[in-house]
């Protein structure tokens, strides 16, 4: 049947959005079951390669301009630019994301996957998928956000399957399901006599038994770690503090104002005696401890906390964030750290590995350096290296593994520190930068996914939310309110098992990307080659 290519483009536009409202913070997430169905059948029903490839960019720069459109809010309040230059910037991003699915979907539908729609061939389709993803979030300077797999966050049964096969399996998961549709749909609007020959009834034997047995594996999984939840009868008192700081008070010359915020919430928060308190990335932002006023400032604040815990027969411990400043051969390097004190003594640091291009540095600054312009922030911190904390609790030692900010979106920067297996997983962020935008429920949404990967308990602490706790099921014990000044207590627990994604990684990102290039080639070579 031959469609019209102005009906076959209704396709990738409502695709992109059905996508983008499977996210937070609309979280429609079943429909980003179903959300490249429309896309899918203007594909077959498109004959011209050409136009295959505009369906696939439209798709791309649609989904990601809608699901990224805080970088509008964040670049026009936070950059200085103005709302078109900060919208082209937008779209300048979201075109150059869309070349990924054009190069994806390319590879697709030159070797017609969609059509005649088979089990192997949704196999197909969900590994290059996964493979696409994980390259793009190697390429240049790696951009994860925004993957397929964080859907199921939302779907406690799938989101197990993440301990095997981390974001990566729950991409793969979506996209087959996905396919399943569309094949269901294939063959029904074929005609209904299709749908009880032997080769569609095989095929969809296979989809189900596929799916039958990943959810069976979920239950199973959530099952036994709620078990194990509840038999660890050890645990540790924690207090998150939200300080809510809008971004503009959080500038030198307002630092005042976040010492009196969070003194406040650290002293409230004794009675109640946490173990370890937590506070978000830069809580105290300036540059540590080269600035002598605010350097006694933070020792005076830190005394005056010891001096109140006794009162309570207790001394806590402080992981707080700043900018820490050092000399090297004369020049100064600046870092965002995190820093541990134990009621005595600065006890161990972290330096943030993953930096954020065009907010904490400018890539390939010597030939781009015009771009300083448009950072979002300092545009000069140094990469740290990569390591765990070592903290002080009760009568133990705990290893916690810290992701600042950006770094959360990275399941290869956890798995490589969980290898050290750490006890607990902390993130630092301060998200004030999105307003009450859905990037802060985006940027929680992978935490979620985190603490599955690792099976621990994973923390976020936000300067404005999204503050919470998170079990190593996925489900969110404790979560704060959006831009609201608050403490988050809860007590968690402490585990040390190695998951089969930590042991062995990004098996099913590597060979997905393996297979799509190794694809793509072939789609190159001439036809007779193909069909010999």
């Amino acid at each position: 049947m031959k469609v019209r290519t102005p009906i076959n483009l209704i396709g990738p536009i409502f695709s992109a959005f059905l996508l983008t409202l499977s996210f937070p913070k609309w979280n429609l997430w079943v429909i980003g079951l179903f959300s490249f169905v429309p896309l899918f059948f203007s594909f077959t029903f498109t004959k011209e390669i050409k136009n295959k490839i505009i369906f696939s960019f439209i798709f791309g720069i649609i989904h990601f301009s809608t699901l990224l459109y805080w970088l509008v809010y964040t670049l026009t309040k936070y950059g200085n630019l103005n709302l078109i230059i900060s919208s082209f910037l937008l779209l300048l991003l979201s075109s150059y994301l869309a070349l990924y699915y054009v190069f994806f979907f390319y590879t697709n539908f030159k070797l017609k996957i969609f059509e005649s729609p088979t089990f192997i061939k949704g196999l197909f389709f969900s590994l290059t998928l996964v493979g696409m993803e994980y390259l793009r979030g190697k390429l240049l300077t790696g951009f994860t956000w925004g993957q397929l797999g964080y859907i199921l966050s939302n779907f406690s049964p799938l989101l197990q399957l993440a301990d095997i096969w981390g974001i990566w399996g729950l991409s793969f998961v979506c996209a087959l399901i996905n396919y399943y549709i569309f094949f269901l749909l294939y063959y029904f609007y074929l005609s209904l006599k299709s749908l009880v020959n032997f080769r569609f009834l095989i095929n969809n034997f296979c989809f189900l038994i596929l799916f039958i047995a990943s959810l069976s594996y979920g239950i199973y999984k959530k099952n036994y770690w709620e078990k194990v939840i509840s038999q660890e009868k050890d645990s540790i008192r924690v207090s998150l503090l939200q300080g809510n700081i809008p971004q503009e008070m959080k500038e030198k010359s307002e630092i005042e104002y976040s010492f009196k915020i969070y003194e406040k919430l650290a002293l409230s928060t004794l009675k109640e005696k946490p173990h370890i308190i937590f506070f978000p990335e830069t809580s105290f932002p300036f540059f540590f401890p080269y600035e002598r006023e605010p350097t006694l400032k933070l020792l005076a604040f830190l005394d005056k906390l010891t001096l109140e815990s006794k009162k309570f027969d207790y001394l806590p411990v402080l992981v707080f964030g700043t900018f820490r400043l050092k000399y090297k051969n004369g020049d100064p390097l600046v870092y965002n750290s995190l820093i541990v004190w134990d009621g005595k003594d600065f006890v161990d640091l972290y330096d943030k590995e993953k930096l954020v291009p065009f907010g904490e540095y400018v890539p390939l600054e010597n030939y781009l350096s015009f771009l300083r312009r448009i950072t979002v922030g300092l545009g000069i911190v140094k990469p740290g290296f990569s390591k765990n904390l070592i903290v002080p609790s009760k009568d133990k030692i705990i290893k916690i593994t810290p992701l600042i900010c950006f770094e959360s979106a990275f399941s290869e920067i956890l798995r490589k520190r969980l290898k050290e297996n750490p006890q607990l997983i902390f993130i630092a962020t301060n998200d004030a930068w999105f307003g009450k935008t859905s990037a802060p429920y985006q940027h929680f949404q992978m935490a979620i996914v985190r603490a599955v990967e690792a099976r621990r308990y994973t923390i976020q602490v936000a300067n404005t939310g999204i503050t919470g706790i998170i079990d190593p099921t996925g489900e969110i014990i404790k979560m704060s309110r959006l831009e609201k000044e608050e403490i988050v207590y809860g007590k968690i627990k402490t585990f040390y098992e190695r998951t089969l994604f930590v042991k062995y990684g990004n098996i099913l990102g590597i060979a997905g990307s393996l297979i799509l290039l190794f694809s793509f080639i072939l789609t190159l070579l001439p036809a007779r080659f193909l069909n010999p």
